[in-house]
């Protein structure tokens, strides 16, 4: 079976799983709205301040990280393979786990998109955010950059998770507190001591986030590829890492029994 062919079925699974989740009318009313109701709350501490720069500020980062954070439950389904049995039959497979894997998980960056886009359009018509539209449009990619890195973010974070399922649950949910305090969502990074700051770079988010802001902004359009750049080259570093890892754990599965089911 080709890589393509294995993502594709990989995929089917996966939006079956988002559909165990969610239908149309729960992810509109349950989903989003816990999501916009989180974001309103972080728009409004802006608004009680008195200062449309901090308002603007919350309302894009909190658009983009909702986003991040929706993709980040690609940890949770690198897990689901062994509750359902399939993991031992995934590691032997002629094809290999990776692309099944990753075809199952992408199901939850797209949530992430669409989950973003979704947040950024009602806080900006309930607040009267109208940026100029060319920007705007500017700004759809790097939202689908800030996600995608964020996915391969999660894909590591999965695979180390994996021979300790009972922790997933609490690694999304402190993964996700770590991107909103910390990459600039609702403070900039240069508020925290550096050494953390320095952290933060190495995460995803903090890099893509920043081009979103000086686009929508219309700072120069130099500040805007670097920062895409380096959002681009933190996301490969951590897909890099999530394949290497995924294949170590596999070859050790093999070797000392470990993708029994569970």
């Amino acid at each position: 079976m080709s890589w393509g062919r294995a993502y594709r079925q990989g995929l089917t699974v996966g939006a079956a799983d988002f559909r165990d989740f969610w239908s149309w009318k729960s992810w509109s009313f349950g989903w989003m709205l816990r999501i916009l109701t989180n974001a309103f709350a972080w728009v409004l501490l802006g608004k009680v301040l008195g200062s449309p720069e901090k308002q603007t500020y919350l309302l894009v980062g909190n658009s983009v990280a909702v986003g991040a954070a929706s993709a980040l439950w690609a940890s949770n389904a690198c897990t689901w393979s062994r509750y359902d049995g399939t993991h031992p039959l995934l590691v032997i497979s002629p094809a290999g786990m990776t692309a099944a894997v990753i075809g199952r998980t992408s199901i939850w960056l797209f949530n992430g998109v669409a989950t973003s886009f979704t947040t950024f359009l009602v806080l900006a018509l309930a607040f009267g955010f109208s940026p100029p539209p060319l920007p705007a449009l500017a700004a759809f990619p790097l939202v689908v950059l800030v996600c995608a890195s964020t996915f391969c973010f999660a894909l590591f974070m999965g695979c180390l998770i994996g021979r300790w399922t009972r922790l997933r649950n609490l690694a999304l949910d402190v993964s996700g507190t770590l991107l909103l305090a910390f990459c600039g969502a609702t403070v900039p990074t240069s508020f925290w001591p550096a050494p953390v700051s320095a952290a933060a770079q190495l995460l995803p988010m903090t890099h893509g986030l920043s081009a979103i802001r000086a686009v929508l902004s219309g700072a120069g359009v130099g500040d805007m590829w670097w920062s895409a750049a380096l959002e681009l080259l933190v996301g490969a570093g951590w897909l890099a890492a999530a394949l290497g890892t995924m294949q170590q754990l596999a070859e050790r599965g093999r070797e000392d029994g470990s993708i029994e089911l569970i």
